[in-house]
């Protein structure tokens, strides 16, 4: 079966559905599958085509960047994905993210011009902000493809509720679970009794000052915690600014980490925090359980179908709670230890492996729909 999976997230970028398309392209090409991901470039000319070893084939084509969500949108780029999926003649086109400008378009040529059957996953939610113009754009193009599946069930009901749907599938967001197993050996070596981690993106959405509070609650009631910091976006200097006007010595900032950095300081890691209010899955949590990681998060979005609190976690249910729960696991190690022990397991329920053969079982189903139409 010759699998196209198109998305505007892609290495190198990174976030979520880059790590998730990244493990499950690797996961089908090997089970035999034959793999592409198509994406786009701001910085190629036309389209390029290469092999990177992991057994899939990555195929970028040249788009502009829009301010809008970070979408990417050029008109010959529709020209550009017809013609390469005219020529690559998949079974199954599966586009990943209803704002990515490319994903939708291949939804949009699959199922009306190439008459290929075509599968849409929706990795976020429909942002309350989002004008209406753009919910129905979504709403129609939705309605056209074969199948659209959502990575929790939060997002399926918002997508049901904002769009309109009848059916949408949840297949949870996937990880190699055994790449995260925990390696002592490979730790960094990071100052901290507890060391507390975090990885984000430095947007309004994605909460960061919730970590202002979770550092101030550490200073005063767990001295020597240190909170250490993934990521890099507009918000980061802003951040950066308030901690040092307010004297907390306990946080480093270690700005964008490859996957490999960011496993090794899990693997220093005591305690995760998570300060985003609507993840639509959160597959940094998922990557931290999977590094035996206790997760404290919101009890919000799809974050409690993929953290259990008091099992695997604890979840906040307010912005003052969050930071009182982090200093809870950070003074009781022996329950960061029990609920890490607990979080390693239930991540091998997102394991690629086992995701990987419900999107197996989706394209098969579609394919016997099409070939008995």
């Amino acid at each position: 079966m010759r699998v196209v999976m198109v998305t505007d997230s892609f290495k190198p970028k990174i976030g979520g559905i880059e790590s998730v398309v990244c493990d499950l392209a690797r996961t089908l090409a090997g089970r035999g599958y034959e793999v592409y991901v198509v994406t786009s470039s701001k910085t190629i000319r036309g389209v390029y085509v290469y092999e990177d070893g992991a057994g899939y084939i990555t195929i970028r084509i040249r788009s502009r960047v829009l301010n809008y969500n970070g979408v990417t949108f050029n008109p010959s780029t529709g020209i550009a994905l017809y013609k390469l999926l005219k020529t690559l003649e998949p079974d199954i086109v599966h586009g990943h993210g209803m704002y990515s400008t490319l994903s939708i378009t291949s939804s949009l040529l699959s199922s009306k011009v190439i008459k290929t059957p075509s599968l849409l996953t929706a990795h976020s939610f429909i942002g309350r902000d989002t004008p209406k113009y753009v919910v129905k754009g979504l709403e129609m193009i939705a309605r056209r493809a074969d199948m659209v599946t959502a990575v929790s069930k939060a997002v399926a009901l918002d997508l049901v509720r904002r769009l309109k749907l009848r059916r949408v599938t949840v297949t949870y967001n996937c990880l190699i679970v055994d790449e995260w197993h925990r390696r002592e050996d490979e730790a960094l070596e990071l100052e901290g009794d507890p060391v507390v981690s975090s990885v984000i993106r430095f947007t309004h959405r994605k909460n960061p000052i919730a970590l202002v509070r979770v550092a101030e609650a550490l200073a005063r009631e767990a001295p020597k915690a240190k909170l250490y910091i993934v990521g890099d976006g507009p918000l980061r200097r802003p951040i950066e600014s308030r901690v040092k006007a307010r004297g907390l010595r306990n946080v480093v900032f270690l700005g964008a980490l490859s996957r490999s950095d960011v496993r090794r300081l899990l693997w220093t890691s005591h305690v995760f925090v998570l300060p985003s209010k609507l993840e639509a899955f959160g597959i940094s949590a998922l990557e931290a359980m999977a590094s035996r990681v206790p997760v404290v998060a919101f009890r919000s979005g799809g974050i409690p179908e993929v953290v259990v609190d008091g099992v695997t976690g604890l979840l906040a249910g307010s912005d003052e709670e969050l930071p009182r729960l982090v200093v809870e696991l950070s003074q009781d190690q022996g329950l960061a230890r029990r609920l890490g022990l607990n979080a390693e397991a239930r991540a091998r329920s997102f394991d690629c492996s086992i995701i990987a053969n419900r999107y197996i079982q989706a394209y098969r189903m579609l394919l016997g729909e099409r070939c008995s139409c």
